[in-house]
C-alpha cells in the first residue's frame, strides 16, 4: 500500500484510543475477564491492519466495531426479554454449539475427524471443528474466570471486521472499483440489520465465511505476491485452513473454489468460458459433487424448507419443482427475504425490545429490495464481482436456502449494489427507485393475500 495513504501518528492514536475504550466498556458489561483478554488479543491484531490502512477505513473498522458490539447486547437483552435465554428462539443451534462445545472440552479430543470417528458429538454430527472452537474457548476461559456466551459472540465481531478487511482487499486487486464504492460496499454488508443478526449469536456462519475468505486470500497470496516469505506461510497454512473448513461445513469449500477459479481467469487471461468447460467433466466424471455433500445439501434442506413453509408465499416458492420455473422464484424470493411482516409487530407486551430489532432487520430488508434494480443493472456485465456472486448465490438458494447463510453472499452483493447506484444518472436512479417501491409494494399485497388466504 502507498505509505502515504496509511495512518500518522496522531490517527493511530485516535483509532487506538477508540477501540481500546470500546474494549474495555464492552468487557465490564459482560462482567468477564476472559471476554477482556480475549478482546485484547483480537483487538491488538485488529488494529495491526487497521494501522496498515488509511484513515477512512480504520475509522469505518472502528465504527463497524462499535455497531457490531451494540448489536451483540441488543440481541442478547432482546432474546433473554423474551424467551428468558440469550440464545436465537430461546435455544436453536446457537446453544447447541456451545453444548457440543463442552462436550468436545470434556472429551479432551480436539481432532475433528477422531471426534466424529468416536461419535462424541453424535452419529450424523457435519460440523465438529466448530465445536472444537468453541471447546478452545472454554479452555482458554478457565484460565481467566469461566466462559461467558459473550466469548464467541464478541470474536465474531471481530470475524466480521476481518471479513470486510478481506473484502476490501479482494475488490481492489479484482475490480476497477473507486476507493469510495468499495468503502460505500463494505458498509452495505457490514452495517446491514440482517447480517449484524446473524453475527450476534453464536452461530458458525460469520466464522466459516473467514475461511472461505481466508483460503481465497492466501491463493492469491500464493498466485501475485512476490514476497517468497508470505508465499511459503500460505502454502504451509492452507493445509490446515482447507482442513478445518472441510470439518466446518463441508459444500464451503465450493465457495472458495470458485473464487479462486475466478481469481485464476483474471490473472491469467482465461476467459470464463474456459474454465467452465475444464470444470464440468470434473464435475461429472468424478465423484466431486458426493464428496463435498452437494446432493445432500439439497435434499435435506429442500425437503426442511418445504417442511416450514406453511401454506403462504413460501409455500409456492419451495414446492415448485427447482427447474426450470423453481430456481428463478427462489432467487426472487432470496432477494426480499425475510419478506417484511410489519402487521405481525408489538401485539405482545414481552416482545417489545424482541420486535423493535425485527423492525431494524426488516428496514434492512426494504434497503435490500430497494436495491434489487442496482443489482441486475450490474450484474450483466459479467465480471469476476457478479461471477462470483452469481456463483455463491445460486449454490445457496438451490442448496440451503437458509436466512443465516445469506451472509455468504452479502459482502459481493453490497460492492454490485453500490456500483450500480454509482454508476447510474441521477434521473435514472429516481426512475429505478420508483420501480422498487412499485414492486415492493406488489409483492406486499400478494405477501398480505396469501398471508390472508
Amino acid at each position: 500500500m502507498d505509505q502515504s495513504r496509511t495512518l500518522n501518528s496522531n490517527q493511530k492514536l485516535l483509532i487506538l484510543s477508540g477501540f481500546i475504550f470500546i474494549i474495555v466498556l464492552s468487557s465490564i458489561l459482560t462482567f468477564s475477564w476472559s471476554v477482556f483478554i480475549l478482546q485484547m488479543i483480537m483487538g491488538l491484531i485488529t488494529l495491526h491492519f487497521c494501522f496498515k490502512t488509511d484513515f477512512k477505513t480504520a475509522k469505518l473498522l472502528l465504527g463497524i466495531f462499535m455497531f457490531s458490539l451494540l448489536f451483540v447486547f441488543l440481541i442478547y437483552l432482546a432474546n433473554q426479554s423474551y424467551f428468558g435465554f440469550p440464545y436465537y428462539n430461546g435455544g436453536s443451534d446457537d446453544l447447541k454449539f456451545e453444548q457440543w462445545g463442552y462436550d468436545v472440552y470434556n472429551s479432551g479430543i480436539y481432532n475433528p475427524s477422531k471426534i466424529m470417528e468416536l461419535r462424541i458429538l453424535g452419529q450424523f454430527h457435519n460440523s465438529p471443528f466448530f465445536p472444537v472452537y468453541i471447546a478452545v474457548l472454554i479452555k482458554f476461559s478457565e484460565f481467566f474466570g469461566g466462559f461467558s456466551t459473550f466469548l464467541p459472540r464478541i470474536a465474531n465481531v471481530y470475524f466480521l471486521i476481518w471479513n470486510s478487511l478481506i473484502t476490501k482487499y479482494l475488490l481492489e486487486k479484482y475490480t476497477n472499483l473507486s476507493q469510495k464504492t468499495i468503502l460505500y460496499s463494505i458498509c452495505f454488508f457490514a452495517f446491514m440489520p440482517n447480517i449484524q443478526y446473524i453475527n450476534a449469536h453464536v452461530f458458525r456462519d460469520t466464522f466459516n465465511l473467514l475461511q472461505v475468505l481466508m483460503i481465497t486470500l492466501l491463493f492469491d497470496f500464493l498466485l501475485r505476491n512476490k514476497n517468497y516469505k508470505l508465499k511459503f506461510i500460505s502454502l504451509i497454512s492452507l493445509p490446515f485452513l482447507i482442513y478445518s473448513t472441510y470439518y466446518t461445513r463441508v459444500s464451503s469449500i465450493i465457495f472458495a473454489g470458485v473464487a479462486v477459479l475466478l481469481m485464476i481467469s483474471v490473472i491469467y487471461k482465461i476467459k470464463t468460458r474456459y474454465i467452465l468447460i475444464g470444470i464440468i467433466p470434473l464435475v461429472l466424471l468424478t465423484n466431486l459433487m458426493e464428496a463435498f455433500r452437494v446432493s445432500y445439501y439439497m435434499e435435506t434442506y429442500t425437503s426442511y424448507v418445504s417442511n416450514i413453509a406453511g401454506d403462504g408465499l413460501s409455500s409456492l416458492v419451495f414446492n415448485q419443482p427447482l427447474l426450470p420455473i423453481g430456481i428463478i422464484f427462489r432467487a426472487i424470493y432470496a432477494l426480499i427475504s425475510p419478506f417484511p411482516n410489519f402487521f405481525g409487530l408489538f401485539r405482545d407486551e414481552s416482545k417489545v425490545l424482541f420486535d423493535s430489532v425485527q423492525i431494524l432487520i426488516y428496514l434492512g430488508v426494504l434497503v435490500q429490495i430497494f436495491s434489487i434494480p442496482f443489482l441486475f443493472k450490474r450484474l450483466i456485465k459479467l465480471d469476476w464481482l457478479s461471477l462470483i456472486f452469481i456463483s455463491w448465490f445460486s449454490a445457496i438458494i438451490i442448496s440451503t436456502f437458509t436466512f443465516r447463510h445469506f451472509l455468504f453472499f452479502y459482502p459481493f452483493m453490497g460492492a454490485i449494489v453500490v456500483d450500480g447506484y454509482m454508476t447510474t444518472s441521477k434521473n435514472y436512479r429516481k426512475t429505478l427507485l420508483l420501480l422498487s417501491i412499485f414492486i415492493t409494494a406488489g409483492f406486499g399485497m400478494i405477501y398480505a393475500a396469501l398471508k390472508i388466504l
